[in-house]
């Protein structure tokens, strides 16, 4: 498990959501968060409410001030768009909905990440930079709400 996994992991056991290639672009993906931390959807993309017993699944709303996640674009693989010709080029459109080709952590050693850059969401992860390094990850940040951090780990 690499460092970033490993992050992954930890983060989750402190109340925090930790995406990786959420939708598209930063404004996409916030917009697309979960609302509930840990929650667990159908094979069709629905909330499951009701346990196997029938009863009703209480989830934790998400602490947006508490969540790290990069986007499509920040791990985008774009070596098959190096690819086509001049003319495919020309006629290619995103389409949205998830269908950038994306590195994963396992393919990739670094990324910048979105956080809330308000001062609570500032104080949080500035408040997890030793979790970060403990897990074998470095952050790369000013420590200021208006730049995204780059964290990067050993593949």
């Amino acid at each position: 498990m690499n460092g970033f996994r490993k992050l992954q992991e930890r983060l989750r056991e402190e109340g925090w959501y930790v995406g990786w290639a959420e939708l598209c672009c930063q404004s996409c993906a916030w917009g697309c968060l979960p609302d509930y931390f840990e929650a667990q959807y159908d094979k069709d993309g629905y909330l499951i409410t009701e346990d196997k017993d029938g009863k009703t699944i209480e989830y934790k709303d998400l602490d947006y001030s508490k969540v790290l996640f990069n986007h499509e674009q920040d791990c985008e693989n774009d070596e098959w768009y190096d690819e086509l010709s001049e003319e495919e080029r020309d006629e290619y459109e995103y389409e949205g909905e998830g269908t950038m080709e994306t590195y994963s952590p396992e393919d990739q050693s670094s990324s910048s990440f979105c956080f809330d850059g308000s001062k609570e969401g500032i104080k949080n992860l500035k408040s997890i930079i030793p979790i970060i390094e403990e897990c074998g990850c470095e952050i790369h940040w000013n420590g200021k709400g208006d730049s995204r951090p780059t964290i990067s780990w050993e593949l």
